[in-house]
């Protein structure tokens, strides 16, 4: 067989292959072996190990020679491939049986690390939990094998896992959103085309009924919930209050902005199958979000930190638009490129920006070029303490 984009776990679903008895040739597509030194550890141990039983290339290979090739949905090749998603289930059952039914799912475009968060959260009392998302590291499926590897699997309830390429096989499975079809595989395939391909493997599936309207979808599946975030009445934008069909929640005040209210349909949805639902709304209160979201008073005035990788326009857009309704202020944008691999579209987000009448002060690489569309002042690093008015801080950078 063989293996594409050792970038997104080949070197790992390789290991796991060889080990079921499998020969396998690995296609390092982006040469991240020649540029990364646990890349190349990585592969100079499984070579010392499994010898000419692993094999590794620079260039394409001939795919006509090989009966099974296994790759990342958006992998740019034009031959038919197992995604990632569906080797991982395989390899899920051929090593830990029914393991599935204990997994919890979630991908999507956003939300899904806030989603796989509260519903930790919410379960934890009740069960054992083990939850691996952004926040810890890779969310390429093949680190669930990792994952589960160092575990002792029977002390755990539920694993929670968030991914970024799809659903593998799970008892309970989200796709939280697809914002934006956006083209990827070199303009092979698309974002909704990856992410629902993968909902097949989710025992019991969860939906956006705005992604079924917004892209005209026919789902077929078997046990399908659709949520319907157009049932939210808001209440209270802070402390963020809401009702939801015919239940009233509530976050506390380390929690801002709207988008908190679609992520914990989610959760709710979800967790509703294993807890009461007085349990979930008690636990929606003590929620805090930890890392990328802080909000604070500094003398008298409040600070609200947005500081996550993969914020796209959208989501900046609302995060915005929510904080000047609420605040008012000055804005701190920018960040770094290169944390995350879609990029942000600059050009983009600067006509989102005209769109509000505030101070931008623009922060860091990404700041430099929003400089060259919009007025504004500019600074290498945002310092809290140097804050002037009520402020909104929005960085794309990784997480320390």
């Amino acid at each position: 067989m063989l293996i594409v984009d050792v970038n997104h776990g080949a070197l790992q679903l390789a290991e796991e292959y060889l080990n079921l008895g499998y020969d396998v040739d690995v296609w390092d597509i982006y040469q991240k072996i020649k540029k990364s030194d646990d890349f190349k550890i990585k592969y100079k141990k499984l070579k010392e190990k499994f010898g000419n039983r692993l094999n590794l290339f620079f260039e394409q290979p001939d795919f006509e020679k090989y009966d099974r090739i296994i790759a990342p949905i958006h992998c740019p090749i034009d031959v038919n491939f197992i995604p990632f998603t569906d080797a991982v289930s395989e390899i899920l059952k051929e090593k830990f049986g029914d393991i599935y039914k204990k997994i919890i799912n979630i991908t999507g475009v956003k939300g899904k690390t806030t989603t796989t968060s509260l519903i930790n959260h919410i379960l934890k009392e009740k069960y054992s939990t083990y939850l691996h998302n952004s926040n810890f590291g890779s969310i390429a499926p093949p680190t669930i094998l990792k994952v589960l590897d160092g575990l002792d699997i029977d002390k755990y309830d539920f694993f929670i896992f968030e991914t970024s390429l799809g659903l593998v096989k799970c008892k309970y499975g989200a796709i939280t959103n697809v914002l934006e079809n956006y083209k990827i595989a070199g303009g092979r395939r698309d974002a909704l085309t990856a992410k629902f391909s993968s909902l097949k493997n989710a025992e019991m599936a969860f939906i956006n009924r705005r992604d079924i309207e917004r892209y005209n979808l026919n789902i077929s599946h078997k046990c399908l919930n659709v949520v319907n975030v157009d049932k939210v009445e808001i209440l209270e934008n802070y402390p963020l209050k809401f009702k939801y069909i015919d239940d009233i929640y509530e976050f506390n005040k380390n929690i801002f902005g709207l988008h908190f209210v679609e992520n914990s349909l989610f959760a709710i949805e979800v967790c509703k199958n294993l807890v009461d639902m007085d349990e979930i709304r008690y636990r929606l209160k003590t929620f805090t979000i930890k890392n990328r979201m802080e909000i604070k008073e500094i003398d008298g005035k409040v600070l609200v930190k947005n500081i996550n990788p993969g914020l796209d326009v959208k989501a900046i857009s609302y995060a915005i638009k929510d904080f000047l309704e609420v605040f008012g202020g000055d804005i701190y944008i920018g960040g770094d490129f290169g944390v995350v691999c879609e990029e942000i579209d600059v050009k983009k987000l600067a006509e989102i920006l005209k769109n509000f009448n505030c101070q931008y002060i623009f922060v860091g690489e990404i700041g430099k070029e929003l400089l060259k569309y919009l007025d504004g002042k500019y600074i290498e690093r945002f310092n809290e303490n140097k804050i002037n008015k009520n402020s909104l801080v929005i960085l794309r950078e990784r997480i320390v």
